[in-house]
């Protein structure tokens, strides 16, 4: 069977879409790819599979983007290529990634004449997530880019979907509450589990402390950014080095632009710089070496409609290297946390901070936490258990 995949990025980098992609042509299935190439050689980053790249230079590809509620010519051009990309690959299926490629890909798909099924995968909550986005913030940005259309291109676009693939239950529910049209039977639920076949997760190296004391490391990993709660960190940090708490706080992944200048200023303060380090960018494959270092992981996330659509890859991933996690009260990953008692949830700022200051006084704690999120992974949250949900979606007698 003929799979055909579109993602609107290099997809070397797409965790999700190239996990996916694995379990798909591990069973069998033949993966056509039609994503972009920023004018840089890519190499495939899944053997014998077919992937088109649109050639575009990535200054370009956001002018268009930016512009997509204004003139849609991101859409149009989307349209012409899965269409192109349907005929010259026979495909039987096609499978888009994000809400806004929706309407795209079945436009693609009709111009075809041929009857294949739609498969919509939602990394997020986007109408609320591209609020966000610094890109559409300011009156101009946001006359341009008009974001807050796209809570009411919503229903229309999930209209197009056979099949709607989402990060959690709780994100269905909200969609089927919010749209009673949708029927509870389109929806297929994928958490970001990690595949624990995969090369990265069989790592067993350790990073250099890049610290001169030998103080108990906090670390954070993925976009730095104020609605990731890094500056409510930052905050409750400061005040622990004020306090005399010997910590050390690890962050990985990259800044916001609009960020950047406080997040600077901040790190590189007397106060801090030798107690925070900072490592703009890692490969993936790296990150089990930094978790080895690490005594306490974080995910401070502000919560909002995206940050509940799903648990993000991160929380997984902690639990999996055995580190107690201090998490914002997300429902998805507190209900996660709660259930396995594998970390503590903060509420505010002053809850946040006395967290941190409980596990740092008890390892013992510590080592219980993480030992309970390393064993529900193995047991309850890994893709052997989850991919069946996406296998299914391809058969033929499912849709």
């Amino acid at each position: 069977m003929k799979i055909g995949i579109v993602v609107d990025n290099e997809l070397n980098n797409d965790i999700r879409v190239l996990r996916e992609i694995g379990i798909l042509k591990e069973h069998g299935f033949e993966i056509f790819v039609l994503c972009f190439g920023f004018f840089k050689t890519n190499k495939d980053p899944v053997s014998q599979i077919h992937v088109t790249r649109i050639n575009i230079p990535r200054k370009i590809r956001d002018i268009l983007f930016f512009l997509l509620n204004t003139i849609p010519a991101y859409e149009w051009l989307w349209t012409s290529k899965i269409k192109k990309f349907i005929n010259h690959n026979g495909l039987e299926f096609l499978h888009v990634h994000d809400l806004y490629m929706s309407r795209a890909a079945y436009k693609g798909i009709r111009k075809t004449n041929l009857k294949i099924p739609l498969i919509l995968d939602l990394h997020e909550n986007y109408p609320y997530t591209v609020r966000t986005y610094n890109w559409t913030k300011g009156f101009l940005r946001r006359l341009v880019s008009r974001p807050d259309e796209w809570e009411k291109k919503e229903p229309e676009y999930l209209s197009y979907a056979d099949r709607i693939i989402v990060l959690s239950n709780d994100f269905r529910d909200v969609l089927l509450n919010k749209y009673h049209e949708l029927e509870e039977d389109r929806f297929v639920v994928l958490p970001n589990v990690p595949d624990l076949s995969q090369p990265e997760y069989q790592s067993k190296g350790v990073a250099n402390n890049p610290f001169k004391q030998e103080f108990p490391i906090i670390f954070y990993y993925g976009v730095i950014a104020e609605r990731r709660g890094i500056f409510d960190t930052l905050r409750v940090f400061i005040n622990l080095i004020e306090e005399g708490c010997s910590v050390n706080f690890l962050l990985i992944g990259p800044v916001d632009k609009k960020d950047y200048p406080l997040f600077s200023q901040i790190v590189e303060s007397d106060l801090l710089k030798d107690r925070i380090h900072y490592i703009p960018w890692i490969e993936s494959k790296e990150f089990p070496a930094y978790l080895g270092i690490s005594d306490i992981c974080l995910a401070p996330f502000h919560k909002n409609p995206q940050h509940e659509s799903g648990v993000a890859n991160k929380i997984y991933d902690y639990m999996l290297g055995a580190k107690p996690i201090i998490a914002s009260n997300c429902k998805p990953q507190q209900d996660l946390i709660e259930k396995h008692n594998c970390g503590l949830i903060f509420n505010n700022t002053e809850e946040f901070h006395d967290a941190i200051v409980k596990l740092l006084d008890d390892k013992q704690l510590r080592e219980e936490m993480g030992e309970n999120g390393r064993k529900a992974i193995i047991l309850d949250y890994n893709m052997e258990i989850f991919k069946e949900n996406l296998i299914l979606v391809f058969k033929n007698s499912y849709l």
